[in-house]
């Protein structure tokens, strides 16, 4: 896990938060809200798929505009499933929360470090079921979705607690 990772605000701007990237010689940041509170993440490929569509100049589009939701994962989980969860959602990235606390984030290049390249491939292939994903609010980015589920079992919706937004 990386805990050193670069914050950069929702007020600020993508020329900001590319400047704080380069700085920082990293391709992503935490996006905080004036609490200090992680609310998302921005990465260099975010910015190809979400600004560079808008055609605006990066002085006058916000983090809030561009930023993506943290997919999450518990400290205490194993290096196998934070592998097995960056596939599963094509991301190269997962925050790591204690709670509402951000901790950091495991990248796909930290779990290449810790498992080199041959087992990093082998723990992708395994198989096991995956444990249940945990998503940030795209609404009220103040708290994760919770799941509705059927008396089967079957998620049927993702709901937010703090705001009532469903998915």
């Amino acid at each position: 896990m990386t805990t050193d990772v670069a914050r950069v605000k929702t007020s600020a701007t993508v020329l900001e938060a590319v400047e704080l990237m380069n700085d920082a010689d990293s391709s992503g940041a935490a996006v905080v809200d004036e609490n200090g509170r992680v609310v998302g993440l921005i990465t260099a490929l975010r910015l190809q798929r979400e600004f560079f569509p808008l055609n605006k100049r990066p002085e006058e589009v916000t983090m809030c505009q561009v930023m993506g939701p943290f997919y999450r994962i518990a400290p205490n989980a194993s290096t196998r499933e934070a592998a097995r969860r960056i596939v599963e959602h094509h991301i190269t990235r997962l925050g790591v929360f204690d709670g509402e606390n951000f901790l950091g984030w495991v990248s796909l290049a930290d779990l290449t470090r810790e498992f080199g390249k041959k087992r990093l491939i082998d723990a992708l292939r395994s198989r096991n079921e995956s444990e249940d994903k945990e998503f940030l609010c795209p609404n009220c980015r103040s708290a994760f979705l919770g799941k509705i589920t059927n008396k089967d079992g079957e998620v049927q919706r993702w709901l937010c607690p703090n705001c009532g937004y469903t998915l």
